[in-house]
């Protein structure tokens, strides 16, 4: 005899796969959900009665009854998200189905000190609620995604907000009447690759990030996301890989970002111009013109030798420590992403060829690397896959109809 469903765990148990797979029909859940398909239709009716889910439609059959196709209602319940970048903020609000329902507000806060920046975050995040005329009691609460070290145990992030000893979740709960959520910006865009990405329906598989303020990596092993004992996981951009012996912004020596990051490529080419190196940029950077990564990637699609040459060995970098990614962990894939990925062909396909030189051959060919299609957003999308799981972990789900 089956189990009286456990409310309301059965019904979080259709809210979460709906959000994850977005159209299933109640036979479809019956699969993943060991209840019956009369105890699942009478739960999903309810869902539907209570506008928490949404008929979209009938599923092709093969004969015998069609079976409604059913959805998340992407206007029952929205999510602020916010992603802290090193000199910008980006804030918007998203609904149930991973669509930004407002347009982006990108603040700047450059060096800005830690308390003005609080401000600016509450005023934004603010600004951005009433403008989007939303019911307050459909927010289920402000979801952060920020880079540098933060402990998920402590709350403590030791690279933004000022006071290392003041969790950050703490800072921010007290300034909105919200549920406040706080996760490192590489494990928000790897759960969006989880949720909606390269990685959907992979169970091991590890995001690097090559951008032009640093390199990172999150991880989905065994189809979980792995943080570490404190949450700090992934910060290969730190591992003490080349014999440079410059000094890295962490205050370590010959870290992977003292080659792999805007910073080091715009210096190591202004070092070679200054000894004498013939580029596309030397008048540019002759008329005392500002230079910057996305100029140095126009002067590498445009064909530029020396350019050319230096992503090359940048690439060699790169295989190494993938490399040692297939070694330790045997993914099923690795996804690039991050403004170096727009190299293309300058950096993969070098990329290729250190691999086959480096990567056990058993390894390699069992994993499938590639570039992601996520784009600049992906941080902001993971950041509503944080927040509908702990809705769903704490049952906040159903607070909206009780108010």
């Amino acid at each position: 005899m089956q189990p009286q469903p456990k409310q309301p765990l059965l019904k979080n148990d259709i809210l979460r796969h709906l959000y994850y797979q977005r159209l299933l029909t109640i036979p479809q859940l019956r699969k993943d959900i060991n209840y019956t398909i009369p105890t699942l239709g009478k739960v999903v009716e309810e869902l539907v009665h209570r506008q928490m889910l949404v008929i979209t439609g009938k599923a092709a059959s093969s004969g015998g009854r069609c079976a409604y196709t059913y959805s998340l209602n992407p206007n029952y319940a929205y999510c602020v998200v916010v992603g802290v970048e090193r000199f910008t903020m980006r804030i918007a609000i998203a609904n149930l189905h991973n669509e930004l329902v407002t347009p982006i507000t990108t603040v700047k806060i450059g060096i800005t000190a830690p308390n003005e920046m609080l401000k600016i975050l509450q005023r934004s995040v603010r600004a951005i609620i009433n403008d989007s005329k939303i019911n307050r009691r459909q927010i289920m609460g402000i979801s952060i995604a920020i880079p540098g070290l933060t402990d998920k145990k402590s709350g403590i992030n030791y690279n933004y907000f000022g006071n290392v000893n003041r969790p950050v979740t703490e800072i921010f709960s007290k300034m909105f009447p919200y549920p406040v959520l706080v996760q490192h910006d590489m494990d928000a865009i790897t759960i969006a690759e989880q949720t909606m990405g390269a990685g959907k329906g992979v169970d091991n598989f590890l995001y690097l990030y090559l951008g032009g303020t640093g390199i990172g990596m999150g991880m989905v092993l065994n189809g979980k996301l792995y943080m570490g004992v404190g949450g700090m996981a992934g910060e290969i951009g730190h591992i003490p890989i080349i014999d440079n012996n410059k000094l890295c912004h962490c205050g370590k020596k010959g870290c992977l970002e003292t080659e792999m990051s805007e910073a080091a490529i715009v210096s190591k080419l202004l070092e070679n111009i200054r000894g004498g190196a013939s580029t596309a940029l030397n008048d540019y950077v002759a008329s005392g013109n500002y230079l910057t990564l996305q100029h140095i990637l126009q002067a590498l699609h445009a064909g530029d030798r020396f350019t050319i040459n230096l992503f090359a060995q940048l690439s060699e970098h790169l295989a190494k420590v993938i490399t040692i990614m297939l070694h330790l962990f045997n993914p099923e894939m690795i996804i690039l992403g991050g403004e170096l990925t727009a190299a293309e062909q300058y950096l993969l396909n070098p990329l290729q060829q250190h691999l086959n030189r480096y990567a056990l051959p058993q390894l390699l060919k069992s994993c499938k690397i590639m570039t992601s299609t996520m784009g600049d957003n992906a941080s902001l999308f993971g950041n509503v896959a944080f927040m509908v799981e702990y809705v769903l972990e704490n049952n906040k789900f159903f607070e909206a109809d009780s108010k």
